[in-house]
């Protein structure tokens, strides 16, 4: 098993208010331009009383942005963010560079941390979309445990939301390398006898995606290179 770092774990986070999960893909050679503009995105929400706790950018194919956060009443969170002065022009600069494709649903968090420059260095993130069948609390019973076991494995969980009335699950976990070492670095962990017990989670998931990520830290900006 790869051994546990100490202080350079994500931070874990407690939410009491309601989380809401955003995503929406970049166009393609639009990547730089969109990412100058969006700690001002970050700012205008947190004006409105949004808490951010993860933002993760894949960057293969088209880059798509997943967003976590969370506010006391979201739907007067989203009231605060069109009324503010600043919205309409940074609206206005975004328009060329995003497709208008975002989806903004309410979810319920099962894990989440918040990441930091020492949790990150020499890290990629791995996002993981599961479009859920038959029932949420037998995939969940599951899904606990092989989140144990790939921790004890190196792979740490960074945040996982459940959209149950979409039946959609998606979570990320952290990986020291890069992606195309990814394969190789998991096969110790689906060998292990505790990981062979739980291959029943597949009767709970109809389909899913995976790809990897760049953690950027909350206030938008991507961490400094180390």
């Amino acid at each position: 098993m790869i051994p546990l770092a100490g202080d350079d774990r994500p931070l874990p986070v407690e939410v009491a208010d309601p989380v809401t999960l955003r995503r929406f893909s970049i166009k393609p050679h639009h990547l730089d331009a969109y990412l100058e503009l969006l700690p001002r995105h970050v700012d205008v929400r947190a004006r409105a009383g949004w808490t951010t706790h993860r933002l993760l950018l894949e960057t293969q194919a088209e880059p798509k942005l997943t967003w976590v956060a969370s506010h006391p009443t979201p739907v007067l969170g989203d009231r605060a963010v069109r009324a503010d002065p600043a919205t309409s022009d940074l609206d206005a600069l975004t328009a060329p560079h995003v497709f208008r494709n975002e989806v903004v649903r309410p979810v319920r968090v099962e894990r989440l941390t918040h990441a930091t420059p020492e949790s990150v260095r020499g890290r990629i993130a791995i996002l993981r979309r599961y479009a859920i069948t038959n029932e949420w609390g037998g995939f969940l019973d599951i899904w606990r445990r092989i989140a144990d076991v790939r921790d004890a494995y190196g792979f740490r969980c960074l945040f996982a939301v459940a959209d149950e009335p979409k039946d959609m699950f998606t979570w990320s976990f952290d990986f020291a390398g890069d992606f195309a070492d990814f394969p190789a670095a998991q096969r110790e962990y689906y060998h292990d006898p505790a990981r062979i017990a739980l291959r029943g989670v597949f009767d709970y998931m109809a389909d899913y995606a995976i790809t990897p990520a760049e953690q950027l830290d909350t206030t938008g900006r991507r961490f400094a290179a180390c």
